[in-house]
């Protein structure tokens, strides 16, 4: 009995361990698993995000299917489809055409991330990546919040009885923020405030605060904008300082009628010294005739040295004689593709913001027509902008065939400036807050000193939007980091 006993334990303890030993391959061959990177993103107003969804190994990437959806709020929208290697935006809610893309060079690191662009609050919620290969799939969710700083606090002082004021504070942002009043004496006042909140064009949070106090009181008062319990934005009031500017209109009366009278007195001295001369105005006061000849020659110096502008510079430069018909004749000769060869408005060639687009094309299918047809229409020769091209402040249009030295080098010496540029200046310029779109035509990668300086420039600016038009295969590395990679081609000419 005994023995029997043994033997079954024995049996049973090399199931265990035979099972122990085979789980991890038959896990392996018959699980297909999703997983997370981060399972919350935060991210501003306006700006892009990506989010991530990690997958098992595939055989072929032409079998995967990768669904992004956003499941909350209700009702659940689409966001991307990857349907067995290929784009299919049927499905695709309007809130997220052209704002929602999948990084194809992720997948062969079998990393699923969807890329979004242009953020708006309304992007909030929980996000649903399915991954599928063949018919074996998982799925993960993970949440997004976009948020706004609050704006600088605009404050305002209006006298409200004759021995009070009222202080109001104003700002905007998101998510909702508390507004808490307090005195010099770090006592808390809100409860005697009054606060009023509304929802922006954009879901912000609108609120303007107001606070009564006696306007003879000399105390500081401080109004501070918290969210989740920490200061974003404050701004303080010094009564009775502040408050004497707008105490009374009366002195603004006076100062004016003062101003108004010595106004009329200078006139009438001008006239009848005019008068007075008119029979020999060689004859005039020396001293008047000396003051007004020296004004008027500094003047007409000055406006004789002041050189042109550089923007007065570029779009002389950009100048072209085109008319209307010949630029429609010509785009219309073009073709515009994406990198997965869906065609495309030409106006999708103007860059967004921070937004570097790659124009690849074989020799002669019209990417320096298209070049300077973009500076052209910037400098308003041509009455048509099919590109909404105008509202940006600068415009440079480089030949890169000719480039020689680094970044700035190359763009500076593309400019027909009549004096020296400010190399500072420019540097500042282009890196920051200028709205402007940098063309670097026929750009193509071997120069260290180019590539290396156009990297880090990319990579610095602000605000600049840069496109590059090239061969393809002239520049691999950028390609693989440039998001907004198009393909132009020239339209067959339709016969008779």
């Amino acid at each position: 009995m005994c023995c029997v006993y043994l033997q079954g334990s024995m049996r049973g303890t090399l199931v265990v361990v035979f099972q122990a030993l085979l789980w991890p391959v038959i896990s392996a061959s018959a699980l297909f698993t999703v997983g997370l990177q981060e399972s919350v993103y935060e991210a501003e107003l306006h700006g892009d995000v990506g989010l991530v969804c990690l997958f098992s190994k595939v055989k072929s990437l032409s079998d995967l299917t990768v669904i992004w959806s956003r499941v909350e709020p209700k009702p659940a929208v689409d966001v991307y489809r990857l349907e067995r290697g290929t784009e299919n935006h049927n499905y695709t809610s309007a809130m997220f055409i052209k704002r929602a893309q999948l990084i194809h060079e992720q997948l062969d690191e079998n990393r699923a991330v969807l890329h979004l662009k242009k953020l708006r609050i309304k992007d909030s919620g929980m996000y649903r990546c399915i991954v599928k290969e063949g018919d074996d799939g998982d799925y993960k969710q993970v949440s997004l919040k976009v948020t706004a700083p609050y704006t600088p606090v605009k404050k305002s002082i209006m006298k409200t009885g004759q021995d009070e004021v009222e202080l109001s504070c104003e700002s905007q942002g998101f998510p909702s923020a508390q507004v808490i009043w307090s005195d010099g004496q770090n006592t808390n006042l809100t409860e005697m405030s009054n606060s009023t909140v509304h929802s922006t064009e954009e879901d912000l949070i609108h609120i303007i605060s107001k606070l009564t106090v006696k306007r003879d009181l000399v105390n500081n008062y401080t109004c501070s904008f918290l969210v989740k319990g920490e200061i974003q934005r404050m701004a303080t009031f010094s009564i009775p300082n502040d408050i004497l500017p707008h105490s009374s209109t009366q002195y603004v009366w006076i100062v004016a009628v003062v101003v108004v009278l010595l106004a009329i007195v200078f006139i009438s001295v001008i006239l009848r010294r005019r008068k007075n001369g008119q029979e020999n105005r060689r004859n005039e006061s020396p001293k008047c005739a000396l003051l007004f000849s020296h004004s008027s020659s500094a003047k007409t110096d000055y406006t004789a040295e002041k050189p042109p502008s550089l923007r007065s510079m570029l779009i002389r430069q950009y100048s072209e004689l085109d008319t209307n018909a010949e630029m429609k004749s010509r785009l219309a000769s073009y073709a515009l593709l994406s990198k997965e060869g869906q065609s495309l408005n030409i106006s999708s060639i103007l860059p967004d913001k921070k937004e570097t687009v790659l124009l690849l094309g074989e020799p002669g299918c019209g990417k320096t027509s298209v070049a300077q047809t973009l500076s052209s229409c910037w400098a308003e020769r041509i009455t048509t902008d099919p590109f909404n091209i105008r509202r940006l402040h600068l415009v440079f249009q480089v030949d890169c065939g000719r480039a020689k030295g680094d970044f700035f080098q190359v763009i500076k010496s593309s400019i027909s400036y009549e004096k020296p540029l400010d190399v500072p200046e420019f540097r500042e310029t282009l890196l920051g807050s200028t709205d402007c779109l940098l063309i670097l035509d026929g750009y193509q990668e071997g120069n260290k000193d180019l590539d290396e300086t156009l990297q880090w420039f990319l990579t610095e600016r602000q605000t600049c939007r840069v496109l590059v038009t090239s061969h393809p295969g002239k520049c691999p590395a950028l390609e693989k980091n440039v998001r907004t990679v198009l393909q132009l081609i020239q339209k067959p000419e339709k016969s008779g």
